[in-house]
Order: structure tokens, then C-alpha cells, then sequence
């Protein structure tokens, strides 16, 4: 309520303003433009630069001179948009983040809902987000890291990826032998498959934690038995 009393108030303020666009400058080679305007009502006056991507500023065409309130309110929203984008970028040259996570720490960092579905639909029309490419990935470095499907897939979905992603996980997860990956980590962790009943207990219920099934157990028990012969 604060917020749209707020809009209000400078709505109702800009109405009774003339607003000028009085300069635009390329920035950083080109690939934003910075819009400056002023606001004025008799000898009081206000100045605001809005900063815009090439390709919104390329949608807007806004030229110098007089222009309306639904124009100014435009510039302001494209503005946000922008920052937002420039934000996830910064983001995203830290780590993959998939475009769900990426919407949610926007909104963390007080962008509105629009501004952060616009700039994740931006970057991921340009394919700096990927999902595919990303879960495929990380697909690899859980394999690596000794998890079995059930873990991965646990994994993946509470990073935030959809269900295409997540298929395409499973897909790629199909050709691996988790038996053998299963093995490998008992070979790791215990040297090679302990004989007494308690640890044998405790050794599957670790390596159900790390997601391999019953069979996949079993058979990686018999791998390593047949290795040892």
C-alpha cells in the first residue's frame, strides 16, 4: 500500500512537470546508452540519467526534447531492467545459477518481479544461461564426486532445476555404470568390503545416503569380490 501510495504521489508529481530528454551518451563502447532527463516545474528542476542496454534503447528510440509521463515511466522501468541484467551477469561470472535461482536473488537484492524476469529472459536468450549445459556439468562432477542417481537427482532438483533439465540429467545419467561408481567409493572408503556384519550394516546404509540403490550395492559387492579373487 505505501509503495502504490508512493507511485501516486509521484505520478500526481509528474503531472504537473515538463520532462526533457536532454542528453544521450554511449557508454562502454556502445553497449548502453545513458538517458539523461530533467525534470521541471517553474524554477525548480530535477535531473535523473537512466541507464539502458543498446537493444532496449533500440526498442524505445527515445530522442532529445519534451516527452510524456507514460514515456518517463518507461525509461525508468527499462532502467531497472537494465541494472538488473548488468546484476545477474555479475552473478553468473561466479558460478552457474539456474534462471529460477537467478530470479530469486534479483528479488533478494529489491528488483521487482518484471525487472527480474526480464534480465534472466534476456541472459537467457543470449545463452549466457544454459540449463542443459549447466545440469550436464554438474551431472559430471557428482558423478565424479562418488553420488549415485538418487542423490544427483535430489541435488539438481533442490538447485532449482526444471523438469526438462532434470530429464536431460537422467538421460545422460543412463549410460553411467553406478555399480562400478558404487565400487569405486567403497574401495575408497573402506580399502575393500568389510567382512563383520555391523560394518557391512553401515557401509550400506552410507552408501544409501550417497544415492545408490539395493542392486546397485549388491553388485558392487560382487564387482569388488571378483576383483579380489
Amino acid at each position: 500500500r505505501a509503495n502504490h501510495a508512493a507511485h501516486e504521489t509521484h505520478t500526481a508529481y509528474l503531472n504537473y512537470m515538463t520532462i526533457t530528454i536532454k542528453r544521450i551518451i554511449s557508454v562502454l563502447s556502445g553497449s548502453f546508452l545513458d538517458v539523461e532527463t530533467e525534470i521541471k516545474s517553474g524554477t525548480e528542476s530535477d535531473k535523473k540519467t537512466f541507464r539502458l542496454l543498446a537493444e532496449q534503447y533500440a526498442k524505445l528510440r527515445p530522442q532529445k526534447g519534451e516527452i510524456t509521463q507514460y514515456q518517463y515511466e518507461e525509461l525508468e522501468e527499462a532502467s531497472e531492467v537494465c541494472d538488473a541484467y548488468s546484476r545477474a551477469a555479475n552473478i553468473l561470472s561466479f558460478g552457474m545459477n539456474t534462471a529460477r535461482t537467478l530470479k530469486q536473488k534479483l528479488r533478494r537484492r529489491g528488483f521487482s518481479e518484471y525487472a527480474a524476469d526480464e534480465a534472466v529472459r534476456m541472459l537467457c536468450e543470449k545463452g549466457y544461461i544454459s540449463e542443459n549445459d549447466d545440469i550436464r556439468r554438474a551431472t559430471e562432477h557428482c558423478i565424479n564426486k562418488g553420488w549415485g542417481m538418487r542423490r544427483i537427482l535430489a541435488y539438481l532438483k533442490q538447485k532449482g532445476y526444471g523438469s526438462e533439465a532434470l530429464s536431460v540429467a537422467a538421460d545422460e545419467m543412463s549410460e553411467v555404470d553406478f555399480s562400478e561408481v558404487c565400487a569405486d567409493l567403497i574401495e575408497k572408503k573402506y580399502g575393500s568390503v568389510p567382512t563383520e556384519v555391523p560394518e557391512k550394516q553401515k557401509m550400506v546404509a552410507f552408501l544409501a545416503r550417497y544415492g545408490f540403490s539395493m542392486s546397485e550395492i549388491r553388485e558392487a559387492v560382487s564387482k569388488i569380490r571378483e576383483r579380489s579373487e
